[in-house]
């Protein structure tokens, strides 16, 4: 009897966990847009229904694209609406015949399901579907092997503010999307499955938010698609670090990819005193500058990368001062600064921070870790680890003071 329960233990591992596990929770091999890439696709699930409309209307008002995953069963009461979606320009997704997830069916009646769904999407819209996502994203083997007898591609998302759950305002919608939004990153919001009008005044806010950033909203197979799988399983942890930190992206105000971004932390190192007589203590209020990754992949390319990330940062300072002078989160900091590897001190004079050394534990955590960064974002990636090799790790610091005085001014200059 024990061997019986063993052999389904295996079988049910087989068929359903280790697939679930490998294209839900890791979303192996899923879609994915490339970093270097200047597109972000919107997508919606469970509809259509009756906010379906007022999505479309805040897209087509903005000139957007998007993708929606239907349910082919509830398809077949809202035709007008699919017909909309193509009219729009915008794709047709499969989300099934039904509502329900994968984990529910038996392996043999999973081709039926995604046949039926196909079939009804096609008579009423007259075009195929070309891409799938399962409800709630739940895979079992014969999803996957089904999907892709049928052409169809398998999508899930990066992002996923959770807009079904009550409570969710459009406010709260349109942050969390443009906080952790970044170029190949794919959305999952709902048209369907209790009151979306939040929803529909979200897109409307964060269409042009995400312009902002340098990113043009698109259906799911016009994303430039990753080719680094190395690149893929950051983006994934990446996503999941912005949001525990609460990190926010600095627009560029001369366009193109954002090069800083900032979160707030405590001063975590030993009392220093900086250049401009500021002595900064353990546990004071600071903005943690982070690098805009996307952007650090387009300025480390070519022999004069070097001066071309000094000339981005020295611009993009002025956008962060004015940032942390307009953004109440950032009204208390005492200092802005962080750790990197581009150790020139010539050029951070230039820039107005101090240089101070790092040692100890945090130094070699630090090293490995923005070494990685480098190489997985250098235009030449891993070829350059030699290269690295090389550097340490040193924490540049700049007091608020100095910041707006240096910075401040130039921006408001500029913007005259």
């Amino acid at each position: 009897m024990g061997w019986i329960i063993g052999l389904l233990i295996v079988i049910w591992a087989i068929l359903y966990l280790i697939p679930d596990l490998l294209w839900h929770q890791l979303q192996w091999k899923g879609a994915l847009g490339a970093r270097d890439s200047h597109q972000i696709a919107l997508t919606f699930d469970d509809g259509p229904g009756s906010d379906t409309a007022a999505i479309l209307e805040s897209l087509n008002t903005h000139g957007a694209h998007a993708t929606f995953f239907v349910v082919a069963e509830r398809a077949r009461h809202y035709p007008e609406v699919l017909q909309a979606i193509v009219q729009g320009g915008h794709e047709i997704g499969l989300h099934g015949f039904q509502h329900r997830s994968m984990y529910l069916f038996w392996p043999w009646s999973v081709r039926k399901e995604l046949e039926q769904g196909i079939e009804i999407i096609e008579q009423i819209t007259g075009v195929r579907p070309l891409v799938y996502r399962p409800p709630w994203g739940h895979f079992n083997l014969m999803t996957y092997w089904v999907s892709h007898q049928l052409g169809l591609r398998r999508v899930l998302w990066t992002i996923a503010p959770d807009d079904w759950k009550p409570g969710r305002t459009a406010e709260f919608i349109d942050h969390y999307v443009t906080q952790l939004a970044q170029p190949g990153a794919i959305v999952v919001m709902h048209d369907a499955g209790g009151d979306r009008k939040a929803t529909a005044q979200a897109v409307a806010m964060m269409i042009p938010q995400l312009r902002k950033l340098g990113m043009e909203p698109v259906r799911v197979s016009d994303l430039k698609p990753e080719v680094s799988e190395l690149r893929r399983w950051w983006t994934w942890w990446e996503t999941r670090f912005t949001r525990s930190w609460d990190i926010d992206t600095i627009a560029s105000s001369l366009g193109g990819d954002p090069v800083l971004r900032l979160g707030y932390i405590r001063f975590p190192y030993p009392s220093i005193t900086l250049s401009s007589g500021r002595t900064v203590s353990k546990g004071d209020p600071m903005g943690e500058i982070h690098f805009g990754n996307p952007a650090l992949s387009q300025m480390s390319a070519g022999r004069a990368g070097g001066l071309r990330a000094f000339h981005a940062v020295m611009r993009s300072l002025s956008d962060l001062a004015q940032y942390v002078d307009e953004h109440p989160k950032y009204q208390h900091i005492e200092v802005v600064g962080g750790i990197t590897l581009l150790d020139a001190t010539s050029a951070i004079e230039k820039l107005g921070f101090d240089r101070v050394p790092v040692s100890g534990f945090r130094k070699w955590t630090m090293w490995v870790y923005l070494i990685f960064l480098m190489a997985i974002y250098h235009s030449e990636g891993w070829r350059t680890f030699h290269r690295f090799l090389r550097l340490h790790p040193v924490l540049l610091v700049m007091d608020r003071e100095t910041l707006m005085k240096k910075y401040r001014r130039a921006s408001n200059k500029r913007q005259a």
